[in-house]
């Protein structure tokens, strides 16, 4: 007799998020038919202050529509991410990116967009394929103003929305809880409040943009947890989502933020030298494999469910539980399980990044940010770049390229093509946005902008809206998959001050020691820079000159010399070597000889040396300075 076939589910996670009090845990219970272990605001301190505090996940299945009847499943079961909407929790939303396949953006329809709406749509920007908004509510609107005030909503949202990834994303009137007292986001245990009204239409919604997430053929296990608790006499279990690859009964996994130990991590902070920052990021392999007990490197996973359901194995997009044993709880909250030795360490990262448009005020380099990796939130040194020059266009323009790039920065696909490090970078005071960036070398970026924006239409020619990276160096380091995605903060400002506070975000490309000058030594960004001098005398036949003013007395002119130079006449000549101890030079015009110095006026003698200077060259090499 024929054994019968496995019931198959297809998993999608719906982060359904927004504004504090706008209503999401309340959608959520109306919604759900299946609760996890951490749903609907169970923590004690949710109950209490009445808001979400940390990732809820409950679930509810439907039967698969038709554009997904060919795939290999026989229900579709959609995992709810409820996410805090507070301010101060916008480090817990971050963290939940990475396994959303959708979102939901509840909004309350008698406020409309928010401070933490924007936020919520950045993060889901990346994270999400695509979007339903729920127009939270409506119940506090009079019936007879009810459909001329949804109707003046979802036109507010829709231009706003034009501008996103999301343009003509579907807007649900929805009524989650009847009733309610304003501000209060929370749920009874028991479920939605009777007479909801809109979920059908809502889930509808959902169903018609339900897409499986593409799988990576043979990308090894990469399990985000989100809640880890023990279980006596049978050991420690981790819920989470399986983010990429796949697990099964038996398999070996590893816990890579355990790793990095508490005595690396403190020797780290102090750490100024390439050899004191690799010895802190040493892999404690040989201690970490003989250790047993709470802190074993490698786990065996003993039993899998899924939603109470036993499995065998768990793919990409299930949300699964795993036991464990050998495991304290205490020592993982929430992180990432992997394939033994597939996630590295590092304490710096080559990041393609985005100003986020909703940012008010410059993104200045040079200064720490609060940045997320994976389930991280570290601060940050961030050092800006971007390709020296490129195409004008317009804002318009520039529009479609960043919502383009945003969608290859997308969690759901495969890395962009390789960063090249034989590119030449210029360095930038700041991260850029629709405003575009200089393209014209030896300028101060902001005069630059200025006296193009002043220009007019010719200001296309002078600035452009190519790539930009970010050299990212950690205080502490972390773990995570190399091609993560990252999100920069400024979340030491005022949470009540009503204004967006994430100001970047992107992916990495490349994650790098940036305690070891070799490994910073290969990223070729380089300032423009200029010397001027005077030319004192002039040789009879032109052929050579003597300058002053180009260099100090103590500089060293070594990596100048046969560096070009240019008078204001445009003629052209090259450093051919110091000329006594004054810090004068003398020049070589062999080539095309000067003008007699009778034949020139004082402002001809004037002498430019332009070069660039490479940021991370070693000081003392003659790379760093080039034309």
């Amino acid at each position: 007799m024929a054994e019968p076939r496995e019931h198959r589910v297809l998993n999608i996670n719906v982060g359904v998020l927004g504004h504090v009090d706008s209503g999401k845990t309340s959608l959520v219970a109306a919604l759900s038919s299946t609760l996890s272990t951490a749903a609907l605001d169970k923590h004690p301190q949710s109950r209490e202050r009445g808001i979400t505090l940390d990732l809820g996940f409950s679930a509810f299945a439907a039967p698969l529509p038709r554009h997904l009847a060919h795939l290999p499943y026989n229900e579709l079961q959609f995992t709810l991410v409820d996410c805090p909407g507070h301010a101060s929790l916008i480090r817990t939303i971050i963290g939940g990116a990475r396994i959303i396949d959708m979102m939901v953006l509840v909004v309350d329809i008698t406020k409309g967009l928010q401070a933490q709406t924007a936020e919520c749509l950045v993060v889901g920007e990346m994270a999400a394929q695509h979007l339903v908004v729920a127009l939270n509510k409506t119940d506090l609107i009079p019936e007879q103003d009810r459909p001329k005030a949804i109707k003046k909503a979802q036109k507010r949202l829709g231009a706003a929305f034009a501008s996103t990834r999301f343009a003509g994303a579907p807007m649900v009137p929805v009524c989650a809880r009847p009733g309610a007292c304003a501000g209060a986001d929370g749920a009874a245990a028991g479920g939605a409040a009777a007479g909801a009204e809109g979920i059908e239409e809502l889930k509808g919604a959902l169903l018609g943009m339900a897409a499986p997430r593409a799988a990576a053929a043979g990308a090894p296990l990469l399990f985000a947890v989100d809640h880890c608790f023990a279980i006596r006499g049978q050991g420690t279990v981790l819920t989470g989502t399986v983010l990429q690859g796949g697990v099964s009964v038996n398999d070996t996994i590893e816990l890579p933020a355990l790793k990095i130990s508490r005595q690396a991590r403190r020797r780290y902070a102090p750490a100024r030298t390439g050899d004191q920052l690799r010895a802190a990021l040493q892999p404690l392999r040989g201690q970490w494999t003989r250790r047993q007990g709470a802190c074993c490197g490698q786990l065996a996973v003993k039993s899998i469910q899924m939603f109470r359901r036993p499995a065998r194995a768990a793919a990409q997009g299930d949300r699964a539980a795993l036991l464990v044993t050998q495991l304290d709880p205490k020592l993982m909250e929430r992180g990432l399980a992997a394939a033994p030795g597939s996630v590295p360490a590092f304490c710096g990262a080559v990041a393609t990044v985005e100003k986020v448009r909703f940012f008010d005020g410059p993104v200045p380099g040079k200064v720490k940010y609060h940045v997320n990796v994976g389930h991280e939130t570290v601060m940050a040194e961030a050092t800006f770049f971007g390709l020296p020059d490129g195409g004008g266009g317009t804002q318009e323009d520039a529009l479609q390229q960043m919502i383009s790039s945003l969608e290859a920065m997308s969690l759901h696909l495969p890395p962009a093509e390789a960063f090249d490090w034989e590119q030449e970078y210029a360095w930038q005071d700041q991260l850029y946005g629709l405003e575009g960036r200089p393209h014209i070398q030896g300028q101060n970026d902001q005069q630059l902008l200025q006296a193009a924006a002043a220009e007019g239409p010719p200001a296309d020619a002078a600035v452009h809206f190519g790539p930009q990276w970010a050299l990212l160096k950690f205080d502490q380091p972390l773990t995570a998959p190399s091609d993560s995605a990252v999100i920069g903060a400024r979340l030491d400002l005022d949470s009540q001050g009503g204004s967006c506070r994430l100001a970047f975000y992107g992916r990495i490309v490349s994650p790098l020691d940036t305690g070891d000058p070799s490994q910073l030594a290969r990223l070729q960004v380089f300032k423009p820079k200029e010397r001027c001098g005077t030319i004192e005398r002039i040789a009879p036949d032109g052929s050579h000159a003597i300058c002053r003013g180009l260099f100090k007395k103590e500089t060293d002119v070594g990596p100048f010399m046969g560096a070009a130079v240019t008078t204001a006449r445009g003629e052209a000549g090259a450093v051919e070597g110091r000329f006594g101890t004054s810090g004068k030079v003398r020049l070589d015009f062999s080539a095309a000889p000067l003008a007699p110095a009778g034949e020139r006026a004082a402002r001809d003698n004037a002498v430019a040396l332009r070069y660039k200077k490479f940021v991370f060259a070693a000081k003392d090499g003659r790379r760093r300075i080039r034309q």
